[in-house]
């Protein structure tokens, strides 16, 4: 089943966004609250899938091409130099075409993530003007749904799904065009071993994959 998500992910960046924008007037300017919405392209290193039955299995090699990707985030800055924040981050890319023996020869496809984060980000400046500031940490990523879908001309055939966890590092960089207002740009490596899919019809078909992707992202943030 392909992600719904998309929308979810971008109805929910942009509501938090908007509730944020609602209430910062009421707000000193110096809150420790930000939210920030994103948009970017994403890179997934290909991969082999192994293909399982529950009796036997088979191996194949897939590749795939660098696609949308997508979120949101909600922050608060614990005391000097250090954030915590929750992030949700859809991500797709399109399956070149892929032949599983045993299920068939297929023309394409994706593979597609909606993730719930908790980041851990150490910020410094950079510079003196104090207007432009780094950021780089670790996160731990639950995959509320991550599934692999094949298509033969255009229509989808057969989808593998589930949920996982996988840890990520995101760096980047901000700046301020006021006390409120800013713009962030910057990297996520999120990596995650041996995730196994499964048919939803018969749980013991299942896809085994890693799921190794980079993002690179732009967006804008808000301070309330």
């Amino acid at each position: 089943m392909r992600i719904a998500s998309t929308r979810t992910a971008a109805t929910i960046a942009t509501f938090g966004f908007l509730l944020a924008a609602n209430v910062a007037g009421a707000r000193e300017n110096d809150s420790k609250w930000y939210a920030t919405a994103q948009v970017g392209l994403g890179s997934l290193s290909s991969s082999s899938l192994s293909y399982s039955d529950g009796t036997s299995s088979e191996t194949t090699n897939a590749n795939f091409e660098e696609s949308f990707a997508g979120g949101g985030t909600l922050g608060y800055r614990i005391g000097k130099g250090w954030s915590i924040e929750g992030e949700i981050q859809y991500r797709r890319n399109d399956l070149e075409a892929v032949d599983v023996p045993t299920l068939g020869n297929f023309s394409g496809g994706d593979f597609a993530s909606l993730g719930i984060v908790v980041n851990a980000l150490y910020n410094f400046d950079i510079g003196e003007s104090g207007k432009l500031s780094g950021y780089v940490g670790p996160g731990f990523v639950y995959f509320q749904e991550i599934d692999i879908d094949f298509d033969q001309a255009g229509a989808q055939e057969l989808s593998f799904e589930t949920d996982d966890t996988a840890f990520q590092l995101k760096f980047g960089g901000r700046y301020e065009f006021s006390d409120r207002w800013f713009m962030d740009a910057g990297a996520t490596w999120l990596t995650a071993d041996s995730v196994r899919l499964e048919l939803p019809a018969d749980s013991t078909q299942t896809i085994s994959s890693d799921y190794n992707h980079w993002t690179i992202r732009i967006g804008a943030g808000l301070r309330f």
